[in-house]
């Protein structure tokens, strides 16, 4: 009973230390660093685009503001 025990924490040890290094290894990157955020309309169908350049129903593309 008790090497079982010990065996059942030590597992449910190393899964938290790789959890916890996969979440650190990951945070790093910025996978959003190339899309577009800012929310706009669309001059076309007036669909409210929330994310990217490009309206996903006409793909018409954002208007640049002068």
């Amino acid at each position: 009973m008790g090497g079982s025990l010990y065996l059942l924490i030590f597992i449910i040890t190393i899964f938290i230390g790789v959890a916890i290094f996969i979440a650190r290894t990951n945070h790093s990157k910025d996978h959003y660093a190339d899309i577009e955020t800012d929310e706009w309309d669309c001059p076309d169908c007036g669909f409210h685009v929330q994310a990217g350049d490009k309206c996903i129903y006409c793909g018409a593309k954002k208007e640049l503001a002068a």
